[in-house]
């Protein structure tokens, strides 16, 4: 910032060469030994007397020079050839010196805002380089690079790479940052690269993963010590689970319009209330029943299928006798998984199962048979047919053609 006026400590005192009306703005000096070597400096007219007047010289010399008349509260008037010209300073100078001692803007040659340490201000326009910023709020854009950022609030701006503890951050954030402390996230903050969080993570609005394919890995986590990751959360949705030890082996994901699909089993501690099982989109796994008990008798057909509901298995028998059975011993059937006991000892009991047995070639069992679990039923799996009254169907009771169809369900071990 240039300097308002300029001085001289070895101006010599000089006169007037030619008379100065009111309206000159020049005048003519003796000498001009010692004035100020730069514009502006402060001379005065008729010094020592009534009549003086303060002016600036702007321009000229060595003898002539430009002026701007009646400076400081005097007034321009006539000066007389001969009149003593000084340079002078005048009141001006000191309260100008004192001004600007006691401002608080624009002052020490800047043109802007000063920047202390202790009073609360706003910044613009600045530039900084590798700071520390403690709990500072910005808004607007900003551009910070490689910063260490403390506390503090942050809106639309882009932070480069930089290590975050316990701020508030929205905008975009780019490079590889690291995010330490309890980062506050507002509005929807994104991230061009990857992020580390060593600390916990606030969210007040969303976080947005913006990718290029539905199997692109938005979301993962790991324990530490753990080979794999035990969580992941695709672009598509998919969320996948694991041990940290193993390949993720449980899959949630929108299998259909309206379906959610679950690769592996679910298990649930409290009620699911509002369950609703839709039968007819299940896949029925086959499987082929063992008998005991038939004695002679053989099978035409032998076929089953079931499908399970967390620990409940549905199933169905379907059986065609080829030949006639023989022998007084219960017939039984296994079914494909371990029923669940009641845990009584060697009085042992399973669910009470339910199957029509219809005899369509004279049989002695004909009508509706039921398959009970008493205590004298044996082997892990297995249930006997018995009458309506209980009474054991016996090998002997089924002949060519008798038609078995049995349906239930059990609580598996």
């Amino acid at each position: 910032m240039a300097n308002s006026r300029f001085y001289s400590s070895t101006a010599a005192v000089t006169a007037l060469q030619v008379t100065a009306n009111p309206s000159d703005v020049s005048i003519q000096v003796a000498s001009s030994s010692g004035f100020p070597g730069a514009f502006p400096f402060t001379l005065c007219l008729d010094y020592g007397s009534a009549n003086e007047e303060l002016v600036d010289v702007t321009a000229g010399g060595p003898s002539v020079f430009t002026i701007t008349r009646g400076r400081d509260g005097t007034s321009a008037s006539t000066h007389n050839a001969g009149a003593v010209v000084r340079h002078v300073s005048s009141a001006r100078d000191f309260t100008d010196s004192r001004t600007h001692e006691s401002s608080t803007t624009g002052v020490h040659g800047i043109s802007g805002a000063f920047v202390d340490t202790t009073s609360v201000q706003t910044i613009t326009n600045k530039t900084f380089t590798n700071p520390t910023i403690n709990s500072t709020t910005i808004t607007g854009t900003a551009t910070l690079t490689s910063a260490t950022i403390t506390g503090g609030t942050y809106t639309s701006s882009t932070l480069s790479n930089p290590t975050v503890n316990g701020a508030a951050l929205s905008g975009t954030i780019t490079g590889s940052p690291t995010l330490s402390g309890t980062p506050t996230f507002s509005g929807v903050p994104v991230f061009s690269a990857g992020v580390t969080i060593t600390g916990d993570l606030g969210i007040t609005g969303k976080i947005q993963a913006t990718e290029s394919a539905v199997g692109n890995v938005v979301a993962a986590s790991i324990v530490s010590g753990d080979t794999l990751d035990r969580y992941r959360l695709y672009a598509g949705g998919k969320q996948e689970f694991g041990s940290g030890a193993a390949v993720r082996d449980v899959t949630l994901q929108r299998s259909g319009a309206g379906v959610l699909g679950l690769t592996g089993s679910l298990t649930a501690s409290g009620n699911l209330n509002g369950l609703e099982v839709a039968t007819t989109a299940t896949t029925w796994t086959p499987f082929t029943p063992t008998w005991t008990g038939l004695g002679t008798g053989t099978f035409n057909t032998n076929v089953g299928w079931y499908w399970k509901l967390g620990k409940v298995v549905f199933y169905e028998i379907y059986a065609v006798w080829g030949s006639n059975g023989s022998g007084s011993t219960g017939v039984a059937v296994q079914f494909p998984s371990t029923p669940f006991r009641d845990g009584n000892g060697a009085a042992t009991t399973r669910q009470h199962i339910v199957g029509g047995i219809t005899n369509s070639n004279g049989g002695v069992i004909d009508g509706v048979c039921s398959m009970f679990a008493f205590a004298s039923d044996t082997g892990p799996t297995g249930a006997t047919l018995r009458r309506f009254d209980g009474i054991q169907c016996q090998g002997s009771n089924f002949v060519t053609g008798t038609i078995v169809t049995i349906e239930g369900w059990y609580r598996e071990a």
